[in-house]
Formats: structure tokens, C-alpha cells, sequence
């Protein structure tokens, strides 16, 4: 049974009582009070992820008045570069691929120097295994064999995604969306022991969640869109990252078409009348616009008022919730473990660690665990209780995370549908409401909860608000 995400603070004083310990990497000309014009938008956009920020640089582009209304104190949603051990940092969404065609667009548009996460193709892994013992792997060597077992897991892709950037070119997919991921991997009787602990946790991370609430559809779709083999998925999920983070590409973007943006402005009613759309914030302010894009993440949706309502199924989705609500954590340790990758199985608090940086005496890695209830990001003795189960002599010096589900205007990490969500609710997702467009990576065609994926949203929301006012 899915847990429910019990929030410790009110929407109004998230941001002052969240307790993270650094502060995000500033877009430059804004403020919490910028905007103040009084009169009708051709487009006001709610959120300033990179969806928002994609729409509104669209949008304004085209040449109408656009304004972003966003919740927190930043843009970028479920992206966030802040500074670690003096560093450029991404708490939140990080890597991107040259298989996601939106956003590798935007970096060939905006000339964005790249790097890359070393430990994403460490040849050394440390895999834990779901009797508890510790083994390490030559994974260079390993690695066909693994290839093979990920090919046997996922089935016949070919005939559920035949192409992967339309999820519905096909039926076939209703057959199988009922079914988990931990199911899928289950009824694999002659699967290797050890592929199958190694591909546990990278399941559950890919899943950000336990992977028992991920459809199994949900890891086909992810292997389609990246070639349909473990290499390229691999590397799409965590190898290639922006050099200064994230936020190089949000601020390309703002600069590039200068919207008006709102930060610190929590949305309480969205209201149609009289052919225009009136946004009531949580201050009791108006903004009143031709049109209306919501990126409201998925899990958010049923916080709103809308009126009229909003269709039955985009609030039983917001109400069921998509599987995401991992941690991610930034570890510093003692001493040079060089590059290395550890895996191990659900049922621990990290699945997946691996070396972002090594040297001059000191080890940055990256974590991902299943479950905020069972790891403090920003408890170094939880942290280094959960790195040692990889490296039982590590010493973590500092460990800086964001806990995402606990973000009221968040709900959650990157989307993964839960069984049957797919066939439910997809399709009612993309739709619009009269002059609301609802645009968010949670609902994508393609890479769903990524960075892609929102820029894609993003795109088709403003084409939508071109055909009603052109």
C-alpha cells in the first residue's frame, strides 16, 4: 500500500521553515515582488519549473503579455543548483541526454558547456546483496550478461512502444499497465541472482520510489525512449549534467525572452468567466488573463480551487498521487574512494550511490533512496549509517538534500505512474479546460518527470495558447 505524504508545515511557511542548508543559485532580475501591472494578461503561466519557464518564453516570444506566477522564492520546480563543497549543485533534477530532444535542443540553442558524473560508468560497483552481504563487481565484465537480464525484464517493447514519443501509436499497452515493476522482475525464475539485487535498485531509483509502486510500463517506456538497451538508459538518467546546473538554462531562457515573473505567489482559486481567466493568489491579489497555463505538478492539482472543477480524473490522479518521492542526497566523504557505483535492492535506504568527484583527499557522491521516512538527507550519522552498508569504513563529513515530498507546492519527485495510472489518467492529464492549458513534465509523452519532458510540455501549452488568441 502506497504511504501518504503527511506535511510538517503549512503551504504559506514552507519556505521559510524548510531548515535546507544553502540557498539556491539566483536567476538574475528577480525578486519576490517583481511584477505589479494591473492590467489583462494575454497569458498568465502558474509555475516557474521548466515547463513554466519554456511556456513563458514562448509565449512572449509570440508576442503576448506573459506573466509567471510562481509558489516559491525561485524558479525551476523540481530543479534546484545550489553550491556543495564549492561547487554548482542540483538538489533536484540533473541530468539530460542527447536521446531527450527538447532539452538537448535548448543546450545546442543556448551553446551550454556540459560535464559529466564519473561514478554514472564507474567500471567498479559495490552491490549489495538482499542477504546482506557486500560484493564487489567488475561491472566492465559483467556488463553483457546484465544486458542480457535487462532485455529479458522488459519484454517485448517494441510492440508496447512501438514509438516511444507517442505513448497511444499503440493499444497494447492496456494489456499489461496493471502490473509492477517489483511483479515484472518476480516472475523472472531464471534470472541471476546478483542481475537481479543490481537490478532492483536501479529500478527503484529509476522509479524514485519503492519499485512495488511503479508500473512495470513505466521502466519499459524509460528503456524505449533510450534506445532499448541498459548502456544508453544509464547514461541518460545519470551521466551527462550541466556544467554551472540547471539553473545556466533557466536563466538563458528568462534572459532570452524577459516574461514578467511573480515569485512568492502561492495560487488559491483559478476561475473562468467571461472569456478571460481570473487567478486569485493567496494574498487575495487578481490576475486576470486571456489564458491560463497550469504547471502544477500532478500532485498538486487538487489544492487548487478551480471553477469550474476540474474533470473527475485529473483530480482522482492529483488524489492517488504518482509513485515519485525518493531522496536525493549530496555526500562528502573522508578520503579518495575514486570512482565508484553502488547498487543494492529496494528495502534499503539508498539504492544507488555513485562518485561525482574525487580528490585532494575528500569524495563527493550522489544517493537515491526509496523513502524520506527512512533517511534524513541532512543527518550525516543517518547518511554515513547508509553509506556504509556499500562502504563500511566511509566517514561522511557533510550530506545536503531536499526533501521534495515534503514541499507542499511539490508533492513529490520526477512522475512514475502507478499501475493502471497510465490508462486512467493520461490522456485526461493533456487535455485542456476551456482557456486552461495544463502543461507539466508529470503528464509528458516522452521522458515523463524529466527536464525533457517539462521543456515538451512547455512547448505544446504555448501552441495551444497561440491557436485560442490567434
Amino acid at each position: 500500500m502506497s504511504k501518504e505524504i503527511k506535511y510538517k508545515v503549512n503551504r504559506r511557511d514552507f519556505i521559510k521553515t524548510t531548515g535546507i542548508a544553502a540557498a539556491a543559485v539566483a536567476t538574475p532580475g528577480l525578486s519576490s515582488a517583481q511584477g505589479s501591472s494591473s492590467s489583462i494578461y494575454d497569458v498568465a503561466i502558474i509555475g516557474g519549473g521548466f515547463c513554466g519557464v519554456t511556456a513563458a518564453r514562448e509565449c512572449a516570444k509570440n508576442g503576448y503579455k506573459t506573466v509567471i506566477l510562481e509558489a516559491g522564492n525561485r524558479l525551476g520546480g523540481r530543479t534546484f543548483t545550489t553550491d556543495f563543497d564549492g561547487r554548482p549543485t542540483d538538489l533536484g533534477g540533473t541530468w539530460v541526454h542527447w536521446t531527450q530532444p527538447y532539452v538537448w535542443s535548448e543546450i545546442l540553442r543556448y551553446g551550454l558547456p556540459m560535464a559529466q558524473t564519473p561514478g554514472a560508468m564507474a567500471a567498479k560497483m559495490i552491490a549489495r546483496r538482499s542477504n546482506g552481504d557486500i560484493q564487489e563487481v567488475d561491472l566492465a565484465a559483467r556488463w553483457d550478461k546484465l544486458e542480457q537480464s535487462a532485455a529479458k525484464y522488459m519484454g517485448e517493447t517494441r510492440e508496447i512502444f512501438p514509438q516511444p514519443f507517442s505513448p497511444f501509436a499503440s493499444d497494447a499497452y492496456k494489456k499489461i499497465d496493471g502490473i509492477s515493476s517489483a511483479e515484472r522482475l518476480q516472475s523472472i525464475d531464471d534470472m541471476d541472482g546478483l542481475d537481479r539485487d543490481i537490478l532492483d535498485g536501479f529500478f527503484s531509483t529509476l522509479t524514485g520510489n519503492y519499485h512495488r509502486e511503479a508500473a512495470w510500463i513505466e521502466m519499459m517506456r524509460w528503456y524505449s525512449l533510450a534506445g532499448r538497451n541498459l548502456a544508453d538508459l544509464n547514461d541518460a538518467i545519470s551521466r551527462y549534467r550541466f556544467r554551472d546546473g540547471t539553473v545556466a538554462l533557466i536563466n538563458a531562457m528568462i534572459t532570452d525572452s524577459k516574461p514578467e515573473v511573480r515569485l512568492g505567489t502561492p495560487i488559491e482559486k483559478v476561475s473562468q468567466q467571461k472569456g478571460n481567466v481570473v487567478v486569485l493568489t493567496e494574498d487575495g491579489d487578481e490576475v486576470v488573463a486571456k489564458t491560463v497555463i497550469s504547471a502544477v505538478p500532478m500532485n498538486v492539482l487538487q489544492d487548487i480551487e478551480w471553477s469550474p472543477k476540474l474533470s473527475d480524473n485529473k483530480i482522482a490522479a492529483s488524489a492517488e498521487k504518482h509513485a515519485g518521492n525518493c531522496t536525493k542526497v549530496h555526500v562528502l566523504l573522508k578520503g579518495d574512494h575514486g570512482v565508484i557505483g553502488c547498487l543494492a535492492p529496494s528495502d534499503n535506504p539508498l539504492n544507488w550511490l555513485f562518485t561525482e568527484h574525487a580528490g585532494h583527499g575528500t569524495t563527493h557522491m550522489i544517493g537515491f533512496g526509496p523513502d524520506p521516512e527512512t533517511l534524513d538527507v541532512n543527518d550525516t550519522a543517518q547518511v554515513q549509517a547508509a553509506v556504509r552498508r556499500f562502504l563500511p569504513d566511509a566517514e561522511v563529513i557533510q550530506s545536503l538534500g531536499y526533501q521534495w515530498g515534503y514541499d507542499p507546492f511539490i508533492q513529490g519527485t520526477w512522475a512514475t505512474f502507478r499501475p493502471g495510472q497510465y490508462s486512467k489518467y493520461l490522456k485526461d492529464l493533456q487535455a485542456s479546460e476551456g482557456r486552461i492549458i495544463f502543461g507539466n513534465a508529470d503528464w509528458a509523452d516522452g521522458y515523463r518527470g524529466s527536464i525533457d519532458g517539462a521543456i515538451e510540455r512547455g512547448i505544446f501549452a504555448a501552441r495551444e495558447v497561440d491557436k485560442i488568441l490567434s
